[in-house]
C-alpha cells in the first residue's frame, strides 16, 4: 500500500519517500538482461507443469529444479529494487508451491524438517549495486511443512491417474504454477516499460526545458500515446499493469494525523504509473542531469537541467553550479546572437564601472538588450540590424 500526501508518500504507511524518488531509481538502472529473463519466464510457462505422460516425466525433475533456482534468483533481483528492498526477503515461492502438493511427488528418506533461516546479506544480482543498504536479510517462507521435498520426482503421470483427488491435485498445482509465472512475466514487463516507455516520454516532457501546463501535458501525452499504442507489446505502451484500488485513510504521524490517498497496488507497474502522473500533476518529475547524466527529482518551483550532486574533486561545487555556466559558454560558442549580446553586455558594464553610464542608464540598456536578443532569436529582427543596435 502507498499513502500519498502532498509531495510525500509512505509505503505501507511507514517508510517515507519523496514523490518521484522511486521512479528515479528505476530510470537510473539499465535493466540489462531483463528481456532475457522475460523470455525464460515465458519458456517456463510452457514447460513447468506436472507431467501429463510418461515421456514428459524424464525431464520433470530437471525442469522443476532449474525453475526453482531461476525464480529464487529472480526474487533476489527484484528485492534489490525499491520499495522491495525495505521488505523481508521471502523464501522460494516456487519451492513452497511445489511442497504444498508434495503428495504428487515421490518422497525419499532425506526429507528435512522445516526451519527458519537467517542468511547474511547476499551479493547483488546482475547489474544492481546502487543504494543497497538492507543489511541482514531475513527469509520468510510463505508456507510451513513438516516434510520438505529434496527432489522433484513425480509419481504417476496425469494420463495414468484414476484417483479423482490426485487428478484434482494436479490441476491445482498447474494453476498455481501458471499464476506464479505470470506474476514474474508482468513484473519483468513492468521493468522493460521503464526504459522503453517512461524514459522517452519524460524526455519528450522535458524537451521544452520548463514546467508544462495541464493542456501542454495533455497534448504531449496524446501525441505520445498515438504512436505507442500502435506497438504490439504491452511493455511498449504507457499503461499500468495489474489492479489498483483507491481509498482515503487517516495516517498517524509523530505529531499529527493527515488525510491520505491510499492506493493498493497488485504490481510495481501500477505503482510506477501513478507515481509518474502524480509527478506530472505536482511537478515532481525525474529528469536526467545535463552535466553528470544521472537522474534526479526535479522539484516544483524552479526548473533546472542540472542536479545538486557535488562534483567529484570539487565538493564545494555542484552540477547545477557548473552546468549553467557550461550551458552559457556553449551558447556563446555556437550561437552568434548570444555572442553579440555577451560582448555588448561586457562593453556597457565596463562603461558603468568607469562612471560613463549611470546605474539607471545601464539598467535601461540591459532591459533593451534582452528585448533585442529575444527578437533576434525569434527572427523578428534581422541579424545585421541586431548587431548595429547592440553596438550603440
Amino acid at each position: 500500500d502507498a499513502f500519498y500526501y502532498d509531495e510525500k508518500f509512505y509505503i505501507n504507511g511507514t517508510k517515507e519517500y519523496t514523490l518521484g524518488s522511486i521512479l528515479e531509481k528505476y530510470l537510473q538502472k539499465s535493466f540489462k538482461g531483463v528481456k532475457d529473463k522475460l523470455g525464460f519466464c515465458k519458456e517456463y510457462l510452457r514447460l513447468l507443469h506436472y507431467p501429463e505422460t510418461r515421456t514428459q516425466m524424464a525431464d520433470c525433475e530437471y525442469i522443476f529444479t532449474e525453475a526453482v533456482s531461476f525464480f529464487d534468483r529472480a526474487e533476489e533481483y527484484i528485492h534489490a529494487l525499491p520499495p522491495y528492498n525495505s521488505f523481508p526477503l521471502r523464501d522460494s515461492g516456487l519451492y513452497d508451491i511445489i511442497n504444498r502438493h508434495s503428495v504428487l511427488f515421490e518422497i525419499d528418506d532425506n526429507e528435512i524438517e522445516h526451519e527458519w533461516f537467517d542468511y547474511d546479506k547476499f551479493d547483488s544480482y546482475d547489474d544492481y549495486n546502487e543504494d543497497d543498504d538492507r543489511g541482514t536479510v531475513y527469509h520468510e517462507p510463505m508456507y510451513e511443512h513438516d516434510r520438505m521435498l529434496t527432489s522433484f520426482s513425480p509419481g504417476d503421470p496425469l494420463d495414468e491417474m484414476d484417483d479423482p483427488d490426485m487428478i484434482d491435485e494436479v490441476l491445482k498445482l498447474n494453476t498455481e504454477l501458471k499464476d506464479f509465472i505470470y506474476h514474474y512475466i508482468t513484473l519483468f514487463e513492468d521493468l522493460l516499460r521503464v526504459k522503453r516507455v517512461y524514459e522517452p516520454f519524460l524526455e519528450k516532457i522535458h524537451s521544452r526545458e520548463e514546467f508544462l501546463t495541464n493542456e501542454e501535458i495533455a497534448e504531449m501525452l496524446d501525441e505520445f500515446n498515438s504512436e505507442a499504442n500502435k506497438k504490439l507489446n504491452n511493455y511498449d505502451k504507457l499503461i499500468p499493469s495489474g489492479t489498483m484500488t483507491l481509498s482515503y485513510k487517516v495516517l498517524k504521524r509523530k505529531k499529527t494525523s493527515v488525510l491520505c490517498e491510499n492506493y493498493h497496488f497488485s504490481t510495481i507497474g501500477g505503482f510506477l504509473y501513478i507515481e509518474l502522473f502524480k509527478g506530472l500533476q505536482n511537478r515532481y518529475l525525474p529528469r536526467k542531469c545535463d552535466y553528470c547524466g544521472r537522474y534526479f527529482v526535479l522539484e516544483r518551483g524552479f526548473y533546472s537541467n542540472y542536479c545538486k550532486r557535488p562534483i567529484k574533486g570539487q565538493p564545494d561545487k555542484t552540477c547545477r553550479d557548473l552546468g549553467h555556466r557550461k550551458k552559457f559558454n556553449d551558447k556563446l560558442k555556437t550561437d552568434p546572437i548570444w555572442s553579440v549580446y555577451h560582448k555588448a553586455y561586457k562593453a556597457h558594464y565596463a562603461r558603468y564601472l568607469k562612471k560613463k553610464m549611470t546605474q539607471a542608464e545601464f539598467q535601461r540598456w540591459a532591459d533593451y538588450a534582452i528585448e533585442m536578443r529575444t527578437k533576434a532569436l525569434d527572427g523578428d529582427v534581422e541579424y545585421d540590424d541586431y548587431v548595429k543596435e547592440m553596438k550603440k
